[in-house]
């Protein structure tokens, strides 16, 4: 028994210095940093194990021991909480603050825009192409029923009400959060003074976006939108078609830039050559100020208006004048 006993000390000594050694190489893991001097740009696959995002810091010489590092996030938790996306890792970044980078989601956000006018079609093009989310999945969800939260009001589909804005999204986002944060833009932008307004001139909140998206199409100039609401009101009034072309452009999927008499005499939801009044859904999402015109229309008695190719209109008050400005400017 008396020789064992030395030997129980030496190995005893041995592990004490094993653990010693450990946790000090341990101690200097978490406090070094990463050697490079300019941010380093990853990328987290979706569903990734924490072994896989370990061996994705260990290639980019964010982290020198990949065994310390997927120790840390065990005893902090966190291994199951590590979000996907690209990151910019800040230079000197220590393991610690990785982890938490990680963690929180700290993820590059890439800007958007889209322009006043554009239809959700187009928008949801526009986000695959940046890759944001798929085309296909966005247009899923912004073709459903929707009730709006600022409006209490049902809508058949989100055209109209997808705020035209510029947007920070990541990569790979999800199409429900993408329309959440353009859904929430829109209740900013459409403010209960407006749906007061709406009250005040007899007409729906989807009646006065319905009729900003016409505005928005028809209108090259802001400040003309008020003078070419004044037409479709006053349309409105007398129970005239609103003959407005990007109402038929909208139904026609591959539009090639001109309209033919057949196109305009097709029998399409939105065709105001062939229905009365306003379209039933909006034909894409109009800025605030269109909105505003379809509010506060210009106090005019015109009934039509032609473009004169430079982005003006002339506007006329009966059809005589009309066929006249038709043919300087048109024929």
């Amino acid at each position: 028994m008396k020789s064992l006993k030395p030997i129980f000390l030496s190995f005893t000594t041995l592990v004490l210095c094993g653990i010693f050694i450990v946790g000090f190489n341990f101690l200097i893991f978490l406090y070094s940093s990463s050697p490079s001097n300019s941010p380093i740009y990853i990328e987290i696959p979706q569903v990734a194990s924490f072994r896989k995002v370990t061996q994705i810091l260990k290639d980019k010489n964010l982290i020198t021991n990949k065994w310390f590092f997927l120790t840390l996030g065990k005893y902090k938790r966190l291994t199951n909480k590590i979000q996907s996306g690209e990151y910019l890792i800040p230079p000197r970044t220590t393991p610690l603050e990785l982890l938490s980078i990680l963690a929180k989601g700290k993820v590059i956000l890439h800007h958007i825009t889209f322009p006043e006018g554009m239809t959700m079609r187009e928008m949801a093009n526009l986000l695959e192409s940046k890759s944001i989310c798929s085309a296909h999945q966005f247009l899923l969800l912004a073709m459903n029923r929707y009730r709006v939260p600022c409006l209490n009001q049902d809508f058949p589909n989100l055209e109209g009400v997808l705020s035209p804005d510029t947007y920070l999204f990541p990569r790979n986002y999800p199409p429900k959060l993408v329309i959440k944060k353009m859904l929430e833009r829109f209740c900013q932008v459409y403010t209960p003074d407006m749906r007061k307004r709406a009250k005040e001139i007899g007409m729906t909140d989807r009646q006065v976006i319905t009729l900003a998206s016409i505005i928005e199409k028809e209108a090259l100039l802001k400040r003309e939108m008020p003078l070419i609401s004044s037409v479709f009101h006053n349309r409105l009034k007398r129970g005239m078609r609103l003959q407005s072309d990007p109402t038929v452009i909208y139904d026609i999927p591959y539009y090639t830039g001109k309209l033919t008499k057949e196109d305009l005499l097709k029998p399409t939801p939105h065709n105001t050559y062939r229905i009365k009044g306003l379209p039933p859904d909006p034909i894409c999402n109009p800025g605030k100020p269109a909105i505003l015109a379809a509010l506060y229309p210009a106090k005019t008695n015109y009934l039509y208006f032609v473009a004169r190719n430079d982005g003006t209109h002339v506007f006329s008050d009966n059809l005589d004048s009309h066929n006249i400005a038709v043919f300087l400017y048109q024929r």
